[in-house]
């Protein structure tokens, strides 16, 4: 059995929209309600949340919820998961970094995700679903990635990917196009490589950091799911999301 940890990257200042992991889902703040959902993964050993702020430190107080405090000046929520795992200190197999703003990410997308996972020789498993509307293809804010045959992805880019050129862009929908859903199960061998890595052009380019494993040889194995997600990242986001639950 592998040694799995779930590390929750909480981060106060977003430029969108500040403090969102305290943002109020129906009673809950949204990082306690993500935090719930990933403890009832039947893979998952330890859940941490990795937070930069005082305030996200005592709602985890209140709700006896793990955490750890870590630098403010990160670059990335993967170098804050990297920073927590050090700091705690412990033996783990796999790191999961879960997107604090995924508050309808259920722990059967994240089971499913390790129980194909593991059964790999990948560095890196991670979600996609499938597409299928105009508006989600030539949205930048939706990652788009491109399959081989085993699953494992060739790139990912905001750009609407492939590029069909014997077909008008309005029937693209009819393809089969995957959207990339923010979630990580790292060995940790890949995470450490991750760190240790300068920041890649491509990386650079389309401000993705899986970008960074992938343009040093790093394979991604990814795993479909039908969940209907919704990131959380602007206002407009919350309200839909509140009026969902």
């Amino acid at each position: 059995m592998s040694k799995i940890i779930a590390i929750i990257p909480a981060r106060y200042s977003s430029t969108r929209l500040v403090g969102k992991p305290l943002a109020d889902i129906n009673g809950l703040p949204m990082i306690i309600r993500v935090w719930q959902n990933v403890s009832q993964s039947k893979y998952i050993n330890q859940v941490i949340i990795a937070t930069d702020d005082h305030r996200i430190a005592d709602v985890c107080n209140q709700y006896n919820c793990p955490f750890v405090m870590t630098d403010p000046e990160l670059n990335s929520g993967t170098e804050r998961v990297y920073s927590a795992f050090k700091i705690l200190d412990e033996e783990q197999d796999i790191i999961v970094n879960i997107q604090g703003d995924e508050p309808l990410l259920k722990e059967n997308d994240i089971d499913n995700l390790l129980n194909n996972f593991l059964k790999t020789n990948f560095d890196v498993g991670t979600l996609i679903t499938k597409i299928n509307t105009s508006e989600e293809i030539f949205n930048p804010n939706n990652v788009k990635v491109v399959l081989d045959k085993n699953n494992c992805a060739m790139y990912f880019s905001r750009s609407a990917i492939p590029f069909i050129r014997d077909s008008e862009q309005e029937h693209w929908h009819k393809e089969i196009y995957w959207k990339h859903i923010g979630i990580y199960a790292y060995r940790k061998s890949a995470l450490e490589k991750f760190v240790s890595l300068p920041e890649s052009n491509l990386e650079n380019y389309e401000k993705l950091e899986q970008l960074r494993l992938l343009e040093f040889g790093c394979k991604f194995y990814c795993v479909e799911t039908n969940a209907k997600l919704i990131s959380i990242d602007t206002q407009e986001d919350l309200d839909l999301l509140r009026n969902i639950i």
